[in-house]
């Protein structure tokens, strides 16, 4: 069952919270077709959304982090470098494995979004929110 919004994750900028939100409804699209005959195309289009659109999050935020010269950026940096690492090792077995492996995809970004969201993405709020970012 793919996980919901919760406003507990929420940092208090409106245009980071509406990513985190898409990029929620964007690996619930993918758990819905797991279930579905027919979906190879669609699953490749989703997946194609999903990297892209984690890329475009994260340079959201890093361009903030230098903006106001954010004292974590580098550690928070280093934590979407990862992630994008990994994204991209699930996308090359994605390609020779199939979708067999897309829950493993599913249970691993959401473990790792609750888990960023809930401690790495709440240490920033204070910071943007001082340099009138809400």
């Amino acid at each position: 069952m793919p996980i919901s919004w919760s406003d507990d994750w929420s940092v208090n900028v409106k245009e980071i919270d509406a990513q985190h939100q898409t990029f929620l409804k964007i690996l619930a699209s993918i758990a819905e077709l797991l279930y579905r005959p027919e979906r190879a195309e669609e699953l490749d289009d989703l997946m194609r959304q999903l990297e892209s659109y984690m890329l475009y999050h994260f340079a959201t935020e890093e361009r903030y982090f230098d903006e106001f010269d954010y004292e974590l950026a580098e550690e928070h940096k280093a934590e979407h470098r990862d992630l994008a690492a990994q994204v991209l090792k699930y996308k090359t077995r994605y390609k020779s494995e199939g979708d067999s492996i897309l829950p493993e995809v599913i249970d691993f970004l959401e473990d790792w979004l609750v888990d960023h969201l809930a401690t790495q993405d709440k240490k920033y709020t204070r910071c943007f929110n001082e340099h009138g970012l809400f």
